[in-house]
């Protein structure tokens, strides 16, 4: 997911268990600095390594911050589950 980018086959079949990951941070951020802070945090916490954030904030550089797929608006998962919600 890092090396090539967003697809819309990336996005949760179901929310059961979901755990978001730093790309789904990275899409709520609106600057490349807002990124880079959250990258460095996740990278400080253990959750990610220093080798993959430093491969994560190239590609920002080099490709932009929407590379990993559009900004996901603040209420991105409520409008998922009432979606879900309203399809069954």
């Amino acid at each position: 997911r890092i090396e090539r980018g967003y697809s819309p086959t990336d996005e949760p079949k179901s929310l059961k268990g979901y755990v978001p990951d730093v790309i789904d941070f990275i899409r709520r951020c609106e600057t490349e600095e807002e990124a880079f802070e959250i990258i460095d945090f996740l990278e400080r916490r253990g959750e990610i390594s220093h080798k993959i954030a430093e491969l994560i904030k190239r590609k920002i550089k080099e490709k932009g911050l929407r590379y990993f797929g559009p900004k996901k608006p603040a209420d991105y998962y409520q409008r998922y589950l009432d979606r879900k919600f309203f399809e069954t």
